[in-house]
């Protein structure tokens, strides 16, 4: 089961992301927020395999850096799901691998959150 928590800096966008991986039958969202906010996870709460970091299309890149290095040091993989390709190039010049556009079918965003995890783990899932 690949645990996942959902970090984005818009409400509704939060809440359709963790919906979407929610429902795959290999994925458990155990947390959802914003990253900005620097809420303490619950004391039973697993840590996350992959983190799913989503900006509003209103949001830029820079301003989420802080919480995006923070994110990365914690040793969960990162896939970040942006509105606006030019959040999409800024995230890839900050060395994502995982990048993936609104507008691509639900499906690629829980491929990309499989890879990331195979990736992580170095083992395929079954």
């Amino acid at each position: 089961m690949i645990v996942i928590h959902v970090a984005c800096d818009d409400e509704a966008f939060r809440a359709v992301v963790a919906e979407l991986l929610g429902h795959q039958r290999d994925m458990r969202v155990v947390r959802v927020g914003d990253p900005s906010r620097t809420e303490a996870p619950e004391p039973a709460e697993p840590t996350p395999d992959v983190v799913v970091f989503g900006l509003s299309p209103a949001s830029e890149v820079t301003q989420h850096a802080p919480e995006y290095r923070d994110m990365a040091s914690s040793g969960a993989a990162i896939v970040v799901f942006c509105t606006t390709p030019e959040q999409a190039a800024d995230f890839e010049d900050l060395g994502v691998e995982y990048v993936v556009d609104v507008n691509e079918p639900a499906r690629e965003l829980a491929s990309a959150v499989r890879a990331a995890y195979r990736q992580r783990i170095g083992h395929t899932i079954h």
